[in-house]
């Protein structure tokens, strides 16, 4: 009787121990804290004056591929190709429009004369983009750094810039501009004002070339 109950004792012991372990892990999970820093530098505030006319949002799949030739003396030297290679799926939205800093605006009270000059050319005014890592592949002696992670965030913004510019943004955005321009006009007009809209210096010789040729 005794030598049973000597014999069950370590295993009583090994299963409370198990048990108590068991509720000190899940209770220091529990009471686990988390330590962060943020730091926020405030580097420039100024005013700035922006006209958006067209929002557009993507999403694109970006990959890349990167080689890397390392050669090997096995004795005889060898080149093998190591390559990583990365596929992005790239979340954006896109503003266009117009920076209004450079236009000049006058007046004449006494013609009652509203003069535009200086007028931009529509543009890209932000890029608010999110990238995902759908896939990464690695080999020996060619291995993502931070450096590389940084790079396919940059590279992937400017996938969806050159999406832009391959697209009919720009044209929407200039049709949005002349929209506004005839709302001021007639806004103008109804207050017994005349707005005056002076082209461009490219606009105003191509003009020119089109009266000669007419």
């Amino acid at each position: 009787m005794i030598k049973r109950v000597l014999t069950f004792v370590p295993i009583l012991l090994a299963l409370l121990f198990g048990i108590l372990a068991t509720h000190w892990f899940y209770q220091s999970k529990q009471q686990e804290i988390r330590q962060s820093q943020s730091t926020i530098l405030l580097d420039k505030v100024r005013d700035v004056m922006k006209l958006v006319t067209v929002e557009a949002n993507f999403n694109e799949l970006y990959n890349e591929t990167n080689t890397r030739p390392i050669t090997l003396y096995l004795p005889l030297p060898s080149t093998f190709n190591f390559e990583k290679k990365a596929i992005l799926e790239v979340k954006g939205k896109v503003l266009v429009g117009y920076d209004l800093e450079a236009i000049r605006i006058t007046t004449d009270s006494t013609d009652r004369v509203l003069t535009l000059s200086n007028l931009p050319e529509p543009q890209i005014l932000s890029i608010d983009h999110q990238v995902a890592y759908r896939n990464l592949e690695e080999s020996w002696f060619n291995s993502f750094s931070a450096e590389d992670y940084t790079a396919l965030n940059l590279k992937a913004k400017e996938v969806l810039r050159e999406k832009v510019m391959s697209s009919n943004l720009l044209d929407r955005a200039r049709e949005q501009g002349n929209r506004m321009i005839d709302v001021i006009r007639f806004m103008a007009e109804s207050a017994g004002w005349e707005v005056v809209v002076e082209p461009q210096i490219g606009e105003e010789i191509q003009g020119k070339i089109d009266t000669i040729f007419e």
